[in-house]
């Protein structure tokens, strides 16, 4: 059995090491001025990909330890239950960040629809590490019906939680506008 440290590690380490590959690749394309890749604006998706890990899953491995097990594939049984019912409020700070420290709302939203792809590997690799190295896990995931209700779901929850992060950011937007407005014409 591995501990928790381990799975931390192990992430961290998958985490890094793909951070390391795309900064790499980055150097490459721009070597050869086919392709850039702005560095700074993937910076707020690779954080919240370590949040999404450290944090979300971090909170799951607490309220539920080992015990878990296949359920850890299934995010719709983690995020609907109500022993962890908090871990959708979490979920949905995560996605704010992500659309808040955008300039663009719309590269928020976007970066919360790619985030679900991410959040489902993430649950596989904390199942290989709770569960066991099982490769075949991948293509029986998609036979199940849960899969797809677990994809729907956090799909929903990003994508429900992007729109209303960009409104608000909007409307703070506006309210920031007129606020400088009210100030220059007092002065």
């Amino acid at each position: 059995m591995i501990g928790y440290t381990a799975i931390f590690l192990g992430g961290l380490f998958i985490i890094v090491g793909l951070g390391v590959i795309l900064y790499f690749i980055a150097i490459w394309f721009k070597a050869n001025e086919k392709f850039q890749i702005d560095m700074a604006r993937q910076g707020n998706f690779i954080v919240a990909l370590l949040m999404v890990y450290f944090i979300f899953y971090g909170f799951v491995a607490n309220v539920y330890g080992k015990s878990i097990g296949e359920d850890i594939l299934f995010t719709y049984k983690i995020l609907f239950n109500p022993r962890s019912w908090f871990s959708i409020f979490i979920l949905m700070v995560i996605v704010i960040f992500l659309i808040i420290r955008e300039t663009f709302f719309e590269y928020g939203i976007r970066n919360s629809i790619m985030l679900t792809p991410f959040i489902v590997g993430m649950a596989w690799i904390w199942y290989w590490f709770i569960v066991d190295f099982d490769i075949t896990v991948i293509p029986l995931y998609f036979i199940r019906f849960e899969a797809y209700l677990s994809i729907i779901s956090i799909l929903g929850i990003n994508l429900i939680t992007a729109i209303i992060a960009a409104i608000l950011k909007q409307i703070y937007k506006e309210f920031i506008k007129t606020t400088k407005e009210l100030i220059i014409k007092e002065v």
